[in-house]
């Protein structure tokens, strides 16, 4: 749909450290107004939270921080 109105469009995984930076630096280079899409999945590598709409903008507590925290540290979510 962007495409349509002249912009450069970009679709990215959302997670992939490297392709963002990429995506970033091919837009600050386009001439064009530039979008870029990243597909992520919300909560990803938390166990609870992942695809649970309810942590949308909800803090976890102080137990539920430190098991996120703990899950993220062992590689969760790469």
């Amino acid at each position: 749909k962007w495409r349509r109105f002249g912009w450069e469009a970009q679709e990215i995984d959302g997670h992939n450290h490297s392709a963002i930076i990429q995506a970033i630096d091919k837009a600050k280079n386009s001439r064009q107004p530039s979008v870029i899409v990243a597909h992520t999945i919300p909560g990803r590598g938390v166990d609870f939270m992942e695809y649970d709409y309810r942590w949308h903008g909800k803090s976890p507590n102080a137990e539920e921080a430190e098991r996120a925290l703990a899950q993220l540290s062992e590689g969760g979510g790469e």
